[in-house]
């Protein structure tokens, strides 16, 4: 039986992995670029999305399946709820408009990452 993670998820945990790479990086180096309301927030904020992003990356190193399954789990999790909080945040106005587009971003990935997850789990039973 193939215990390999198939080259679609590799291929979006690398894409997803460097995008939070530089995500973060911009909410921690300068988050006045952002927009941000509250500077140390945001680059908690960018912290977190970096340990995420080391997360991809690991995943994205190793092949095995059973490895990598529980990483893929966080991150469609991570990335559901990024999506809600940031919509919510810009709908009541805590977050500016200009937000929308990371958070589209973020509902491309969770729907992605989702789908693959669903899909190595069939393929892996």
């Amino acid at each position: 039986m193939n215990t390999q993670t198939s080259k679609g998820l590799r291929i979006t945990l690398l894409v997803y992995g460097l995008y939070s790479l530089v995500y973060g990086l911009l909410h921690v180096i300068s988050p006045e670029m952002v927009g941000a309301k509250d500077p140390a927030i945001e680059r908690v904020f960018g912290a977190a999305v970096l340990a995420f992003a080391l997360g991809a990356g690991l995943a994205y190193l190793e092949k095995e399946w059973d490895k990598v399954k529980i990483a893929v789990v966080i991150q469609v999790a991570w990335m559901i709820l990024y999506t809600i909080t940031m919509a919510w945040g810009i709908v009541t106005g805590g977050i500016i408009a200009a937000a929308w587009a990371p958070t589209i971003i973020g509902a491309v990935f969770a729907i992605l990452l989702l789908v693959f997850y669903i899909r190595e789990v069939r393929i892996h039973r």
